[in-house]
């Protein structure tokens, strides 16, 4: 038991060693990898989910007393601690870059107060939350803002247009070189959808790290719908669920002169002129209920860097055992 404590503590150091992300004590339980046994029934090859009908025997919650008692007495050798933040033997930096990167966080917070307010008063904006490298404090000097939204059924091109406009009106939607500090509209979705595309354990740290900004509730129930093949790869994280937030009267008001035929009528022609310009590509899902845009993904190699660190340590293990 100890030892498979262990090799999980090692393996979600490692999973965001590979991001240069120290964690705390907090987020090393929130986001304690599952065991490779458990992982390896329901993975294939490359990472992804095979099935998620599966149920083998439910992993008990780990305490954080656990985890601390843990990397006291078992994983001194490997593991180092420096103002509360845990990394991997010779990766002290890390610590360092952490600390350093608050400061362009807290200058893109003040952007993000300032101008995400307006998207509840835009028709069919069921929900958005932070994602990427600001939701989670890994944000860097040339980083963008990412967002996750929510639009309503029937209204993604809609949705999607106005909300593009609406940054591009402020001067803040992240396009060619214009990278730093503006908003990536990278991830629609209508409703609070199951994924059916890329469910890996780098997409799933992705969207169980979502930040919720205006209508929460959207973005818990699309964690709530997935938590089933989230929890197989982080079956410590629990979710809590937030109170439902008042729709906006403005967007109440849009609605009530677009939520109809000559409203779907806009959608569909706006549907007809930006399908033919998205491009085919790895990590791009257009689909009826889901737009995402991440072609400069690391997803690949960071899972592929991941799974030889798992290997390596299942050698190593044979190993011992020998």
């Amino acid at each position: 038991m100890i030892f498979m404590l262990k090799n999980r503590i090692l393996s979600t150091l490692k999973f965001f060693d590979l991001q240069d992300y120290p964690l705390t004590l907090l987020e090393l339980r929130r986001f304690l990898i599952a065991p490779k046994e458990n992982l390896s029934l329901q993975i294939d090859g490359s990472g992804e989910i095979i099935a998620t009908n599966l149920s083998p025997d439910p992993i008990a919650p780990v305490l954080a007393d656990e985890i601390l008692k843990c990397l006291e007495n078992d994983c001194q050798a490997e593991v180092k601690n420096i103002f509360g933040f845990y990394y991997l033997n010779g990766r002290e930096n890390l610590v360092k870059q952490r600390l350093e990167n608050y400061y362009f966080g807290i200058n893109r917070e003040k952007q993000i107060n300032r101008f995400i307010k307006g998207l509840r008063h835009l028709p069919f904006v069921r929900g958005v939350a932070l994602a990427g490298s600001q939701a989670m404090g890994q944000q860097k000097e040339t980083s963008d803002i990412d967002l996750f939204i929510v639009v309503c059924p029937g209204y993604m091109w809609l949705a999607r247009t106005l909300i593009t406009g609406y940054f591009q009106v402020l001067g803040k939607r992240r396009y060619g070189q214009y990278i730093a500090n503006r908003f990536c509209l990278n991830h629609y979705i209508m409703g609070p959808k199951e994924i059916t595309n890329l469910k890996n354990l780098y997409t799933a740290s992705e969207y169980l790290k979502l930040r919720p900004l205006i209508y929460e509730h959207s973005i818990w129930q699309f964690q709530k719908i997935n938590e089933q093949w989230l929890k197989i790869f982080f079956p410590n994280f629990a979710l809590t669920e937030p109170a439902a937030g008042k729709q906006s009267l403005v967007q109440k008001a849009f609605e009530y002169l677009l939520d109809n035929s000559f409203g779907r009528w806009i959608n569909e022609v706006l549907k007809n002129w930006q399908l033919p310009k998205i491009r085919t590509e790895k990590f791009i899902v257009v689909e009826e209920d889901e737009l995402s845009f991440h072609p400069e993904s690391k997803q690949q190699r960071l899972l592929s860097d991941f799974n030889k660190f798992q290997k390596q340590e299942q050698r190593v293990a044979e190993e011992l055992v020998v």
